[in-house]
């Protein structure tokens, strides 16, 4: 059980794989918790569905 485990996160800012809220969101995920994410527009959120599905999510709210 990790430390967010039935916990929710709004993550804010993602632009690419290499932002601090990337890591943010990567170890939120880790440890449990629900992701929402907030994008700038379409094609910043196509990339964060890419990263997220490269990295083993299931599902397009978590990284």
């Amino acid at each position: 059980m990790g430390l967010l485990e039935g916990k929710k996160a709004l993550i804010l800012g993602v632009a690419n794989n290499k932002s601090i809220a990337y890591g943010i969101a990567k170890a939120f995920y880790r440890e449990g918790a629900t992701l929402g994410f907030n994008y700038l527009n379409e094609k910043i959120e196509k990339k964060g569905q890419t990263n997220s599905r490269r990295d083993g999510s299931t599902d397009n709210n978590k990284v």
